[in-house]
């Protein structure tokens, strides 16, 4: 359904000339002209033209548009399709429709799963995972990724083992990877040893790895099976390095093609699914497919409190998503003065510890006790705050504005990145991030860490606030795993009971 059609539902209560509608639409008379038509064509609505001074032009509306709806989403969700979701925006319509579309989402989204046993279907609120091993930036898609590619070691509880190899060797700055036999893409292909050193190098040229990839002398093959590394940077710099994500090995001609747990597709309605890959060389996953489905934001509370009533189909799990820290722009003149950096990091870590008044899925990092501070003469300040929720904006321009600070607190999202372009518009950030060894970070040349660092030497500039944690429901029989991938299960790992 268009989204203007939507649009001009939301409008139902109110009396609107085509020059208003063309307005609100954002499209030309003519436009706006041509789409009553189609729509009275198609049976939605009776436009009437008012004549002459003082006569206001109206709209009769032929059929409810949210009934209409609810009766093909119903339809829709039988079937496991839920990408008409994505083609609906909430805040057009009623309290009480977005409740209804809770509720079916609620006894659709596991439906037969509980008997079936073979797929698991996961509810989750990133607009667009992207899956691109270089390019993600959310905890969701890095997580779903995890599944769809492997790397040359993986790291667990600080120690590392071999994932495409089976173990490695070191002598002085030369590191030897032993490859596994029977390695295979996705699409039937044998792994060549070739395309996993390109792999790597490929990695390495990245932006955010140049300053590793200076200290790279080499990266050489010995046999068909094995290839040697030299690294100025020691052991477990390289190996913390070949463990993230962004070394994944992906298919030279299609970054979609992976060697992983789990192969990607994506079905004719645009949802993401993964099926379990009999030809992985380790482990097999227990659970066949797994679909996640995308709900806009504004149905996330509704949904899991509908879920929350269900305990016979979900159980809920509360699982890490990130750590929210706040850097500021070193280039702004507002905070150039010690002493107003120092203030304003004891106003945002007051505003942490008081977090979970805002969202009891949030959880202070600010351990210490905040003696009060002499009061500094403050200039007015645009603070980037990048969260899906508004409530969060709010809570911090009010606690702001309690504190005596100006400060204008503007929502952002992932989509705004790159971070040194926000740096031209705001004083400072707050960003949530997912775990990232520090020494990475601060040689990312595109993380707000490595741009401060590499103006100033001064912890004054940055500051961790809080942890942020979510609630996820899956079906009541799915059993999680002890490994975590992000905060969230390794769902190769994970099973079904009984």
């Amino acid at each position: 359904m268009e989204l203007a059609l939507q649009l001009l539902w939301s409008l139902r209560n109110e009396q609107l000339s085509i020059h208003k509608i063309s307005e609100m639409m954002q499209l030309s008379t003519k436009q706006v002209t041509r789409k009553i038509k189609k729509w009275e064509t198609e049976g939605w609505i009776r436009y009437c033209a008012g004549k002459g001074r003082g006569h206001i032009s109206s709209i009769q509306w032929l059929q409810d548009i949210e009934k209409q709806l609810l009766i093909v989403l119903n339809s829709e969700f039988k079937q496991k399709n839920f990408k008409a979701l994505t083609d609906i925006n909430m805040s057009y319509f009623s309290e009480k429709f977005q409740q209804n579309v809770a509720a079916l989402l609620t006894e659709n989204i596991v439906s037969d799963e509980r008997k079936a046993a073979s797929m698991l279907t996961i509810p989750i609120y990133s607009k667009n995972l992207n899956l691109h091993p270089h390019n993600y930036s959310d905890t969701e898609s890095g997580w779903v990724l995890s599944h769809i590619y492997s790397r040359i070691v993986i790291q667990n509880n600080n120690t590392f083992k071999g994932d495409l190899i089976h173990h490695w060797e070191q002598f002085g700055q030369c590191f030897i990877f032993y490859v596994r036999p029977f390695l295979y893409w996705h699409n039937g292909e044998t792994v060549k040893i070739e395309e996993i050193m390109e792999s790597i190098k490929t990695t390495f040229m990245l932006n955010k790895y140049s300053h590793f990839f200076r200290k790279v002398i080499s990266i050489e093959k010995r046999t068909n099976a094995i290839f040697e590394i030299k690294y100025m940077g020691g052991e477990e710099e390289l190996l913390t390095l070949l463990s993230q994500l962004d070394f994944s090995l992906y298919h030279p001609l299609n970054y979609r093609i992976g060697t992983g747990a789990y192969k990607i597709a994506q079905d004719s309605n645009g949802a993401v699914q993964l099926t379990a890959c009999s030809q992985y060389h380790l482990t097999q996953a227990l659970i066949n497919k797994i679909q996640f489905v995308t709900i806009p934001s504004t149905l996330q509370r509704r949904l899991e409190w509908s879920m929350q009533q269900n305990e016979a189909q979900y159980q809920s799990c509360v699982e890490l998503g990130g750590i929210v820290s706040t850097y500021f722009n070193p280039f702004s003149n507002n905070l150039q003065k010690r002493e107003v950096r120092l203030y304003m990091l004891w106003i945002l870590k007051r505003f942490a510890q008081q977090i979970g008044q805002v969202d009891s899925l949030k959880s202070s990092c600010v351990q210490e006790t905040l003696t009060s501070l002499q009061r500094v003469s403050m200039p007015a300040l645009r603070i980037g705050y990048i969260v899906n929720q508004t409530k969060f904006i709010v809570a911090l321009h009010n606690f702001c504005e309690e504190q005596g600070i100006q400060a204008e607190v503007i929502k952002l999202t992932i989509d705004d990145l790159p971070l040194n372009k926000l740096f031209t518009q705001v004083d400072l950030i707050i960003i949530g991030e997912y775990l990232a060894p520090p020494f990475i970070l601060e040689n990312d040349k595109e993380h707000p860490l490595s741009i401060i660092l590499e103006n100033v030497n001064d912890n004054t500039w940055f500051a961790v606030l809080y942890k942020s944690f979510r609630e996820i429901y899956y079906p009541s029989n799915f059993r999680r795993s002890v490994e975590n991938i992000y905060g969230y299960p390794n769902l190769t790992t994970c099973w079904f009971g009984c």
